[in-house]
């Protein structure tokens, strides 16, 4: 099950999804509120990776599978995160690609600039082109293969309301116990050891988004978690090196019982 990132659908995993399908089933999910998924308001719900998690346990055992291997990437990871610590049993393994199990200052910055920007001028090209900074490389952006790749993504963002994509960074802010009222409670690296299952943590090496040190976090926090990185990678290596990481999740899933 393929989890992606903040405000994107499933058309996030499009370079590297027909590469990792040769090895393992998949399948592809739009979160919800995202994409073709349920577009709940957030004046009627209230959206965290754990709520994530369990749409995804619910979808898992409507499909008959008694369990998954999940695979998220940045907030996607989170949810896989939340996912693998709640519903151990329905885990086969979990893959964290440049994810975070808790924020620094930096990152709560950024997060919180994108609701003021939001907030003062809605999902228009501004919104847009900061998060193309955010996630590509300038080496990447550079070509027209990149550049290609950010306005497809781009545009993608820009299919949110400016309500739902701020409950998203609501949700990131949650998840690392940054909104008014969560000072005293304990960041989910503390849970990090409740995960059992094989898992892979990957980070990409040019991410100055989610730089590796988040990722290594994971990786010692989680027991017998492998830690891997992609070379000259942004991001979202599923874009910029969709063969290199699709190399890397598949060589894993292989040493696990399918």
């Amino acid at each position: 099950m393929l989890f992606p990132g903040l405000g994107l659908d499933h058309q996030y995993y499009r370079f590297s999804e027909p590469l990792l399908r040769q090895h393992v089933q998949t399948v592809l999910i739009d979160p919800r509120g995202i994409g073709q998924s349920r577009n709940d308001q957030p004046k009627d719900i209230v959206y965290t990776p754990e709520l994530w998690a369990d749409d995804f346990a619910a979808l898992a055992r409507h499909l008959g599978a008694k369990k998954v291997h999940v695979l998220g990437s940045s907030l996607g990871g989170c949810m896989a995160m939340a996912f693998a610590e709640k519903y151990p049993d329905q885990t086969q393994s979990l893959i964290v690609v440049g994810g975070f199990s808790e924020l620094d200052r930096a990152l709560e910055m950024n997060f919180l600039l994108r609701k003021k920007i939001i907030a003062k001028l809605g999902m228009g090209e501004e919104i847009a082109d900061f998060m193309g900074l955010s996630t590509m490389t300038r080496e990447f952006m550079g070509t027209d293969d990149g550049l290609r790749a950010m306005q497809a993504n781009q545009a993608n963002i820009r299919n949110n309301s400016p309500e739902l994509y701020t409950a998203f960074l609501d949700s990131i802010l949650w998840w690392g116990r940054k909104l008014p009222g969560q000072e005293r409670e304990p960041i989910f690296t503390t849970r990090l050891k409740n995960i059992k299952c094989p898992t892979l943590v990957i980070a990409s090496d040019n991410d100055y988004f989610i730089p590796t040190f988040f990722s290594k976090i994971i990786a010692d926090n989680i027991p017998g978690a492998v830690y891997a990185e992609v070379k000259n990678g942004g991001h979202i290596p599923f874009i910029e090196k969709p063969v290199e990481v699709t190399a890397m999740v598949a060589d894993f899933l292989k040493k696990q019982k399918m």
